[in-house]
């Protein structure tokens, strides 16, 4: 099963699991909101608005940036 980065509209807060994670708990609002943002590898990307840093096979979804509309990803 493939394991997936999902990140917090509301907290920021980066998992990687194989399914969506819980909506409970979040610590900036009632529940986290969870963006897919890219299947587990081993190519290094950074959002340069909300400073999140990830390892993915390709690059991630632009959708539902913490700190701007979209994520603008650069490969490092």
């Amino acid at each position: 099963m493939a394991i997936y980065w999902y990140q917090c509209k509301h907290c920021e807060t980066l998992i990687k699991k194989d399914s969506s994670p819980n909506t409970s708990s979040c610590s900036k609002s009632s529940f986290h909101s969870w963006t897919k943002l890219a299947e587990l590898g081993d190519i290094n990307y950074s959002c340069k608005h909300c400073g999140a840093t990830i390892q993915a096979k390709s690059t991630p979804s632009t959708s539902n940036c913490p700190s701007s509309s979209f994520h603008s990803w650069t490969k490092l």
